[in-house]
């Protein structure tokens, strides 16, 4: 079983505007809901493939409900943690451009941790977690104890997170890490110009532990890194209307063919990434398969 973990999430509240003037009155030309955060959007694309999940993390009040209510109705099965606090409502503003205004979660405490504890420890190596997003308040160490946790019980994870938050796991042998460029010169200290120099530093992460990494490159594709192998993966044609799950989108369509070749699984990888920045939301079945034999694989024989 996939289990996704999702710390923070939120409802998504999508607003769209023809114009927005500051100071002043403005209506909506259309609103939506949905449930969100990075490890949600991994389940949800997942359901879209039919592979099953557990959705697992931190929920509070009518928004924590209106999520479970919302996976629910999908087939998405959850468990997650009842806190005290609401769950988070972050507002995506559409106007040509889009805007986004995150809310901080509510308050995590030791003993929701020590919950969350326990239904990890409870996994098998049959088992494979996904980590994403940020971490509650208070917390910054989390992501490496879960990660030790886990190493200790055989069971794979990949982690889709920034700077610290990634590096800290990276001794405990993520099994897939996803950062974008932004976040590997972060990681690296290092400012690559080109996609030689890019895979260079990418590949420094394999010698702190990490198995396989997609390095995102947003309209410009991505690049694929582990030991063995070297791959280009292009973006297939698209308009892009929407940012917002397309990097979740990836991970999921990795995750999705695990113990499939490793060509499938990048395919999958960017056609689920593609078809969400395509979408006015995440990607559906039809959406991915539309672009699946658009995608090409490029072997990158040599790095200098």
């Amino acid at each position: 079983m996939i289990y996704t973990v999702t710390f923070n999430p939120s409802v998504d509240y999508i607003v769209r505007l023809d114009a927005l003037e500051i100071g002043a009155l403005n209506r909506t030309s259309d609103t939506a809901k949905y449930a969100g955060g990075k490890g949600i959007n991994v389940s949800r694309i997942l359901n879209a493939l039919e592979v099953p999940s557990t959705a697992l993390g931190f929920a509070g009040g009518f928004t924590g409900s209106f999520i479970e209510e919302a996976l629910q109705t999908q087939g998405i099965h959850h468990d997650f943690i009842k806190v005290a606090g609401d769950t988070r409502i972050n507002i995506k503003l559409k106007t040509g451009e889009e805007t986004e205004i995150n809310a901080a979660g509510p308050m995590i405490d030791t003993s929701d941790i020590d919950r969350l504890k326990d239904q990890l420890s409870k996994l098998t190596t049959e088992d494979h977690v996904v980590f994403a997003g940020s971490v509650p308040s208070g917390h910054d160490d989390l992501y490496a104890n879960l990660a030790r946790l886990l190493e200790s019980k055989g069971v794979e994870f990949t982690i889709d997170a920034e700077g610290d938050k990634l590096t800290s796991t990276l001794e405990h042998g993520p099994y897939l890490i996803k950062p974008n460029l932004f976040e590997l010169e972060g990681i690296t200290g290092r400012k690559p110009s080109s996609k030689a120099e890019m895979i260079e530093a990418a590949a420094s992460l394999l010698d702190l532990g990490a198995k396989n990494i997609l390095l995102t490159l947003g309209s410009d594709g991505a690049l694929f890194i582990n030991p063995e192998h070297r791959y280009y993966i292009p973006s297939p044609a698209g308009t892009l209307k929407n940012s917002v799950g397309a990097g979740d989108s990836t991970v999921a369509g990795f995750i999705s063919r695990k113990g499939h070749p490793l060509t499938e699984q990048l395919r999958y990888a960017i056609a689920c990434g593609s078809a969400t920045a395509f979408s006015d939301d995440l990607a559906t079945r039809g959406d991915i398969e539309d672009l699946l034999e658009k995608i090409e694989i490029h072997t990158i024989e040599e790095v200098k």
